[in-house]
């Protein structure tokens, strides 16, 4: 009979890294959409910074993968501070 070879089981894969990726993707609805609500260079500028936190979520994704739904929180808390706080100041809101 042949010897069996041990197989070392797979470490678990965290589902933190695939959370923030869909919550980031999601965030972009809402940065599409103020495209409706908000002059265009501050539309421009939530743009930027969206890509910009997307490209720090790709580079994060293996080295820091629980940092991830930080990140999309962040694209949340961003988004909503645009659009309250400039709502408020400059009246984009009729």
């Amino acid at each position: 009979m042949a010897r069996r070879r041990r197989v070392r089981s797979p470490k678990a894969v965290s589902p933190r890294p695939f959370i923030g990726m869909c919550m980031l993707v999601a965030s972009l609805f809402l940065y599409g959409y103020s495209a409706a609500v908000v002059p265009w260079y501050v539309f421009l500028g939530l743009m930027l910074v969206w890509a910009f936190l997307m490209l720090v979520s790709l580079a994060w994704w293996s080295v820091h993968p629980d940092r991830l739904p930080w990140v999309a929180a962040i694209a949340y808390v961003v988004w909503f501070g645009v659009l309250l706080g400039g709502g408020i100041a400059f009246d984009w809101v009729d």
